[in-house]
């Protein structure tokens, strides 16, 4: 379960209801400045995060018969585009709305037609592909694009990348583009794989990897895991931005997670939520989860500036059972104050019905033991740094870490 956009507005309803419950004896004046200070920017984030999130757009091109649809089904992880592996199946640029409905996601894929096609598909027009791929790449301005190449034919498709290359100045395109190297598993003996189990075979895969990136772009290039170089590079150029082998095959999917992160990296935030939870990429999603913590945190330690005496630790409850909140729904959890409830009990305060009051916001402070009574910004800061990171290892991990060891 992803993230629900109208469940999280009730969520939001229910925390600013509750920040009103803890100020009730405060005055008009004060409640304004301490929402304006503490809350307001809390709920800024959760709608920047949520509500101003947006599907990817992704762009597949290459030859066809390469493997463009088999590349979408990956990703997806499920069978939303065509396969012919005899003739060209797209006429035109078909954009595919995948709809991710228990993840509450969705994306937009553009596949497009074969470019240098021996044959024309079934009905389609007299137009070239390339003026297709001109037209779809400024029509659909998309996030990603995704050049798609056999791996045993890459040796003969060095002029596919230089007339894209041609296309995107053309267009005045600067859009980050990710060579994928489908087919991997037909590389030399096909027998042969995965290539984790076949040193020849994995031997085969970087050759093909430091050819494409020495000799045909002559570009600088690091490896994406350093351990496991064959798994792919990125590359310093001002079109590709990396390369990255994979099988596409429905059930002999390989190395997809490693594309799927070069994809996440090069997305505009706001299109990042979407992307990483349709695949219930939990690293991703936890790297999410780590930035709004720290957001959390920098909102929590402007307490400090404000003008009001804050005598004890309440104020901050409405933004800290908010953020636990989004911290649990991003691992799956229902988007609710009840996935908060359920990380505090199990981290050992007894607020029972009364959470959020301010009896309830005391016990809070057992798991965070600090002096004083007077809330200042770095104490603030800390504590609730402390709780988001024991609510992510309680979710994401499953284990349930107490504050204070997150206190530094």
């Amino acid at each position: 379960m992803g993230l629900d956009r109208e469940k999280t507005k009730e969520l939001l309803e229910n925390i600013d209801a509750l920040f009103d419950a803890i100020t009730v004896n405060s005055s008009e004046t004060a409640k304004k400045t301490l929402k304006k200070i503490v809350l307001g920017p809390a709920i800024g984030e959760i709608e920047k995060l949520v509500n101003e999130s947006r599907p990817p757009v992704m762009l597949l091109m290459g030859r066809s018969g390469h493997g463009k649809s088999s590349v979408i089904n990956a990703l997806a992880n499920k069978e939303v585009a065509t396969v012919d592996d005899i003739r060209p199946e797209t006429a035109e640029s078909v954009p595919y709305v995948i709809t991710f409905e228990e993840q509450n996601s969705t994306w937009k894929v553009i596949d497009t037609r074969g470019i240098f096609e021996t044959t024309k598909p079934d009905e389609a027009t007299n137009q070239s592909p390339i003026d297709v791929l001109k037209e779809s790449i400024v029509k659909y301005k998309p996030d990603v694009v995704m050049h798609v190449i056999s791996m045993p034919e890459t040796r003969n498709l060095s002029n596919d990348l230089a007339v894209y290359k041609e296309i995107t100045q053309e267009v005045e395109a600067n859009i980050p583009t990710i060579i994928v190297l489908t087919k991997a598993d037909t590389l030399g003996n096909p027998r042969e794989w995965p290539p984790e189990q076949f040193a020849k075979k994995a031997g085969q895969m970087e050759d093909v990897l430091d050819y494409m990136v020495t000799d045909v772009l002559c570009v600088e290039a690091k490896p994406m895991n350093q351990n496991i170089p064959y798994y792919g590079y990125t590359i310093d150029d001002p079109t590709y931005v990396g390369i990255i082998p994979v099988s596409a095959l429905w059930d002999d999917r390989w190395n997809i997670d490693t594309l799927s992160d070069l994809i996440g990296k090069h997305l505009e935030e706001s299109a990042q939520l979407d992307f990483f939870q349709a695949q219930e990429r939990m690293d991703q999603l936890k790297k999410i989860s780590s930035a709004l913590i720290k957001r959390f945190s920098t909102i929590a330690g402007t307490i400090g500036t404000t003008p009001i005496p804050v005598a004890d630790i309440a104020i901050l409850t409405p933004l800290q059972m908010l953020m636990i909140s989004m911290i649990g729904a991003l691992s799956g959890r229902p988007v609710s104050k009840d996935t908060a409830t359920e990380y505090v009990a199990a981290a050992g305060v007894n607020i029972g019905a009364a959470i959020g009051l301010r009896e309830g916001a005391r016990q809070l402070v057992k798991l965070v033991p600090f002096g004083g009574s007077v809330i200042s910004g770095s104490i603030a800061a800390t504590s609730t740094y402390a709780l988001g990171k024991s609510a992510e290892a309680y979710f994401f991990e499953k284990e349930l870490k107490k504050p204070k060891s997150f206190m530094s």
